[in-house]
């Protein structure tokens, strides 16, 4: 059961738990007997895989109010349920059910136990068991298992290519401040004469330069690197010719502004050569001081016969491995194909009064290309930008469109097609835009190069130049190949690429490149009966199982996602119902997740210390009836082929070419003799442990609720709320027709989607899936494996036929993070119950294999946006498990052990060394929530020394105990739409943030009995506190002010408030400042991340419920109702329309204040044993109701107004004890137990 339907089904029946006074008695002792369920270990239900010393909880039901668990008894048992073989606790005199530990015998790896449990309570006496596997407990365990893979391509570079790379310098011409110098062109070269006797014959170079290269072999072209942002980061592999004793080689090397001054940057050439001779023998050159430079381009620079007076010797700037490069580098597995120019095409457009201006129109364009004599067409690359925008359509359908973004040409797009014939025709719609500030004409230009392939392997290249058609008179269908373009003028040459206004500046993404998906497959025969059958396996990247033809499991994107060189998650599966008497068959298809990105990105995973190919380590244990056993290990028996899933990228999406789907792969019988044998890969480096978090699965489908299409050609659907996921696309066509997915949250004024990538994270795909079809004649299907994206809209490009999509075809996948509901509100407010809703949808959005902080843009496990929501992911949801996995994420990515965690987990060093304890505080507050809600004390014994170690870090690292941010409260109402630091001192909400984790510090300590570490932190606390208020308490105005404030900061005076820093005489009027300047804003906040947390609970605390309620209830700029006003089914990133993301949880915190105020459940106890209920009656509300489960049970409170009348409806759960505080009752009542209702007068 998911989410969806639980939630009905569990409020419904918390309510129907409602109106048995506390004063009706069970008369029949047998109807008074307690009952158990929810038998968990590790808090999972009968798991598979436990490899830590295992915790057991149960939750206790009774009919009698009061009851209490008065002692337990454990047993465990290999044989039966009930048995206690293996341990017997004893009788335990606990009232605690939850999380209690193993003390037995050591357990035994890859066994199954039951487990029973007896517990006595004041009503009587209950029995129940239930069972658990134990996982690979030792690296001894895996046995001969080995890490598996495709074999690396036999192209690739030679070792001793890779091992001279790494031993060349990076070069440069000399520069007065290396390794940063000027943006502009450099030349070097460097002539190889051959050794006596010596024939060279051929050589291979291994090549990379900040920020571009081209090279060329005694001047004839060899390759360039593309042109995407910090593909310095990518070296490319190319070989050549040799037909001279004396051979040059020449590169010239582009180095550009630095993206934040604009100014100088680093520059660098780095390569290794090495030469092949006739005999057999090499010898290798490197990149040194012995190559020649020249800051200007002679005409024959590249040339053999190139005249080299004034070229000066090259710089050696760093080794590689050292300066601003480290070892960043990646080296390729295959040659490099020649990159595809614009070198030679021109900027084209209509003829113009003052071109390179043009008026705000669109242009249509046409080129027919008729093919050579005795020549058919089979293909075609085509690369092509406009200022401003385009639709690209060949023989009359359209192929692509480019984003729509501001300055969209910066970054050309690049499609193939497959054509037919000896004709085609390109056409394109090529739109101008109004100048941003006049809003007048601007430039405008169109910039293309088409290679063309013929059948018989031959190519010929298609610039953008005169020959091109062009109309100012867009009519419909002008790209149709019956269209008569006679009359049509030709296009006008604004000049040669790198002419200005646009220079050099367009960069061309690669989003076709190829990394194919490997297919695995073993066959086994099994010849007696079986008593188990579990499969264990690990991966780098994803591992997507099949087992005779059928899923493995109901997992997706598994395993999770980890810090790959610390720690690699493992999966335990129950695989015996898939297995059959004689032949069998396993199917693995492996994605690369974080392991093996390819594409350039901000984050640098493409290039972290793990990167490697996708590779997988399996065992299948199988137990016989009989007593034996036999194991299937992952080896070179195995047998791979590349599939059909030809790129995957977890951010930008997948590439599916369906005529190379493996029919039957993963069944027995299959042909396998063209396959190739598993290479054995190099083991990871991180330490197998079993996946401790949820698994993440498809839990729900959508059908869309209308499909349209704004453009012609273009079909969009939409779907009922933002989600995460996929779809499932089902079409029909020709062979190699390509229909490419889109995906985005919102959509552009003309109706398309918004999908592009407007931070320019990615170099290449970003939220597109593009399926290739086969052309079976019947209907074909595709459903990512290993990418999911964040959408409310399916922009569908390049659909077969006549006949528009239908909701069947085009069926949206929901996907995230199986977490079970553990919570659920209603009230009277329809606002209230919206928010609430959207909350829960963008917690579930946000998690898979570790709390993120969109679907759609980063995916990052940002530790600010996890500290914010965990309060609200414990209240709503099973989260403990996935949040004490990030905690260990966390500890992780502390460099070296030591210091502040990554601001993002798990991270690729990027997040490494950030300056800003207010996300930093996730390592502490987070561990501390998971033990305060969960009663989880073993999170914090495991962390505890490195929690300790980054805080006193942090003090270490505050002047005067004044501790400082590079994230403070992020997005408030004034900042941009995109992100940023509010106009604020962020040294406030930093000491602020440092004070508390001091604080709770303090807290743990005592609970793990650190006697002198709690007097340790509370002396700091109190240095903190004493700086905090003599530097920010203004004592005239009696609130919080920092330097360079702009006005009141409400943030600063909540946190103040909130961690307990302001002095007792000055709370009121603290809090009151805070109210007024709501008030003076027209009922309106002014918090971003941090602050929004802490202002409803912060009201209503202080005698400001009713400005509480009004900040909940309002709908205009900024707050939560305006968002809803908008459409939102989520939450977003900024309080602004223009917000990037639409799924981002940080600002919809206001939760904890529905849980703890609206309704009123204060834990006051670890784990909720004991609660204070005491909602916030208002006039604002006629009822609300919540449910939470606690690790006793299901606590509920219901209550309702009827023109002050109210009633009050609890549920208390076993072991749990409530005290009510209801205006009217006099003093707190304290209730038991069980099912209570009472009545009372209010007068709001």
């Amino acid at each position: 059961m998911h989410v969806y339907q639980f939630f009905a089904l569990l409020f419904g029946a918390a309510t129907l738990c409602f109106g048995i006074s506390q004063s009706e008695e069970i008369s029949s002792n047998a109807l008074n007997a307690p009952s158990l369920s929810s038998l968990l270990v590790e808090n999972k239900f009968e798991p598979l895989g436990i490899d830590v010393n295992p915790r057991f909880s149960w939750v206790i039901s009774s009919p009698v109010n009061g009851d209490v668990q008065k002692s337990y008894r454990l047993r465990l048992s290999t044989s039966k349920p009930g048995g206690a073989d293996i341990w017997d606790s004893g009788t335990i005199l606990s009232k605690i059910p939850y999380l209690i530990e193993y003390s037995g015998p050591a357990l035994k790896s890859d066994t199954h136990y039951f487990w029973t449990v007896d517990v006595v309570t004041n009503a009587g006496s209950t029995s129940a068991s239930s069972q658990f596997s134990t996982g690979l407990l030792s690296a001894s365990d895996w046995g001969t298992s080995a890490w598996i893979g495709k074999p690396s391509p036999s192209n690739g570079p030679p070792d001793d290519l890779v091992t001279a790379f790494h031993n060349s310098s990076w070069i440069w011409t000399p520069e007065t401040n290396p390794p940063n110098a000027p943006p502009g062109d450099r030349v070097f070269r460097k002539t190889f004469a051959a050794p006596t006797g010596k024939i060279p014959v051929s050589a291979v170079i291994l090549i990379t330069a900040d920020d571009q290269f081209s090279i060329y072999v005694d001047g004839q072209f060899i390759g360039s690197s593309p042109t995407t942002t910090d593909i310095w980061k990518k070296a490319q592999f190319f070989s050549a010719s040799l037909s001279s004793n004396s051979t040059l080689f020449a590169v010239h090397a582009i180095n550009l502004a630095d993206v934040g001054t604009g100014g100088d940057g680093p520059a660098g050439l780095l390569l290794a050569i090495k030469v092949s001779f006739s005999d057999g023998s090499s010898t290798i050159i490197f990149s040194d001081s012995s190559w020649l430079s020249n800051k200007v381009i002679p005409s024959d620079w590249n040339l053999p016969t190139g005249n080299t007076s004034g070229w000066l010797s090259a710089s050696a700037i760093a080794v590689y491995g050292q300066g601003p490069w480290t070892n960043q580098v990646a080296t390729p597995t295959s040659i490099s194909s020649p990159t595809l120019s614009f070198a030679d095409s021109s900027w084209i457009w209509s003829s113009e009064a003052s071109p390179p201006n043009a008026p705000a129109q669109p242009r249509a364009f046409r080129k027919t290309f008729v093919a050579a004599s005795g020549k058919t067409l089979k293909s075609a690359l085509i690369l092509l930008t406009v200022d401003d925008g385009f639709r690209l359509y060949v023989d009359g359908n359209i192929l692509g469109s480019s984003p729509n973004e501001t300055d969209v040409w910066k970054s050309a797009q690049r499609f193939t097609v497959d054509l037919n014939g000896t004709s085609t025709l390109f056409a394109i719609w090529a739109n101008n835009l109004a100048d941003v500030n006049s809003g007048g004409p601007s430039p405008a230009g169109l910039l293309g190069v088409i290679q063309i392939t013929y059948t018989d392997g031959s190519t010929e290249v298609v610039l953008s130049d005169t020959t091109w058609k062009v109309s100012t008179d867009v009519s419909n269908g002008f790209e149709l190949p019956s269209v008569n373009d006679s009359t049509w003028s030709s296009a006008s040459s604004l000049g040669k690429y790198g002419v200005d206004p646009w220079g050099t500046g367009v960069t061309i993404s690669n989003s076709l490149e190829e990394h194919p998906a490997p297919l695995l497959r073993k066959e086994f025969a099994i010849s007696k009966s079986i008593s188990f059958a579990r499969l264990y396996y690990a991966a780098g990247g994803y591992a997507s199982i099949t087992i005779n033809g059928s899923p493995a499991s109901d997992r997706v994107l598994s395993p999770g996602f980890t810090k790959y060189d610390t720690e690699l998650q493992y999966v335990g599966l129950d695989v015996a119902s898939k297995l059959i008497s004689g032949s069998n068959a396993i199917g693995i298809e492996l994605g690369r997740s974080h392991y093996g990105v390819t594409q350039g990105n901000v984050w640098n995973w493409d290039s972290a210390p793990w990167h490697g190919e996708p590779r997988v380590r399996v065992v299948l244990s199988i137990g016989y009836t009989d007593g034996t056993s036999y194991r299937i290990v992952s080896d070179d028996s195995w047998k791979v082929k590349e599939g059909p899933t030809r790129l995957d990228d977890v951010f930008g999406g997948e590439n599916f070419d369906a005529s190379y789907i493996q029919n039957g792969f993963d069944k027995a019988g299959f042909d396998s003799s063209a396959w190739s044998q598993a290479a054995i890969m190099t083991a990871p480096a991180g330490a197998l442990v079993n996946q401790r978090q949820p698994p993440t699965r498809l839990v729900q489908s959508l059908t869309p609720i209308s499909i349209t299409q704004p453009v012609s050609g273009i079909f969009v659907a939409k779907f009922e709320r933002v989600v995460a996921g996929w779809v499932k696309l089902t079409a029909s066509g020709p062979a190699k027709t390509l229909i490419t997915i889109h995906f985005g949250e919102k959509l552009n004024t003309d109706g398309t989607v918004m999908y592009q990538d407007i931070g320019h994270y990615y170099a290449n795909n970003f939220q597109t899936d593009r399926f290739w079809l086969a052309g079976t004649g019947k209907l074909e299907v595709f459903e990512p494996k290993f990418s999911y994206k964040g959408y409310q809209y399916v922009q569908i490009e390049g659909w077969p036929g006549s006949t528009p999509p239908t909701n069947a075809d085009i069926v949206g996948r929901v996907v995230h993070d199986d977490l079970a509901t553990r919570g659920g509100f209603e009230s009277s407010s329809d606002l209230l119950n919206k928010m609430h809703n959207a909350v829960v949808f963008t917690l579930l959005n946000n998690v898979h294999s570790i709390p993120t902080d969109c679907p759609t843009f980063e995916k990052n496990g940002w530790s600010g946006d996890a500290m914010l929501g965990t309060e609200m992911f414990l209240l709503n949801l099973d989260a403990q498990e996935l949040l004490a996995k990030y905690v260990r994420d966390l500890d992780e990515s502390r460099p070296n052990g030591s210091g502040p965690p990554a601001v993002i987990a798990p991270d690729s060093g990027w997040g490494a060394n950030n300056h800003a304890p207010t996300w930093h505080s996730a390592f502490i507050f987070i561990p501390w929530w998971i033990y305060q809600y969960r009663g989880d004390r073993r999170i914090l014994e495991d962390h505890y020394d490195s929690m300790k170690n980054y805080v006193e870090f942090e003090l270490g690292r505050s002047p005067n105990n004044i501790a400082d941010t590079s994230l403070g409260d992020w997005v408030t109402p004034e900042t941009s739409p995109l992100g940023g630091n509010p106009p604020e001192d962020t040294r406030v909400s930093a000491t602020a943030y440092l004070y508390r984790m001091l604080i709770v510090m303090q807290e743990i300590a005592t609970v793990l009995n650190k006697t002198s570490d709690a007097t340790t932190f509370t002396g700091q606390a109190n240095s903190v506190n004493t700086a905090f208020n003599n530097v920010f308490f203004n004592h005239t105005t009696g609130y919080y002010t920092g330097t360079g404030d702009q006005g009141y900061r409400q943030t600063h005076n909540l946190l103040a408030l909130s961690f307990g820093l302001v002095p007792s005489a000055s709370i009121q009027n603290v809090a009151d400042s805070i109210a007024q300047d709501v008030s003076s804003r027209g009922t309106h906040l002014n918090t971003g991340a941090l602050g929004t947390k802490y202002i409803l609970p912060t009201l209503s605390e202080h005698g400001h419920v009713d400005s509480a309620f009004a900040l909940s209830q309002q709908t205009t700029f900024p707050s939560w109702g305006f968002w809803i006003e908008n459409g939102a089914t989520t939450m977003w990133e900024h309080w602004a329309l223009e917000a990037r993301s639409h799924d981002h949880l940080f600002l919809g915190t206001f939760e904890d204040w529905i849980y703890k105020h609206v309704v009123g459940i204060q834990s006051t106890a670890v784990a909720f044993e004991n609660v204070t209920i005491s909602p916030l009656f208002t006039s604002h509300l006629t009822f609300a109701r919540t449910w939470t489960l606690t690790p006793f049970g299901n606590l509920t409170i219901d209550w309702e107004n009827n023109a002050g009348n109210l009633t009050v409806n609890l549920g208390i759960p076993v072991g749990v004890n409530v005290n009510v505080d209801v205006p009217g009752m006099g003093n707190a009542t304290a209730f038991g137990s069980g099912k209570h209702t009472f009545t009372t007068m209010i007068n709001l």
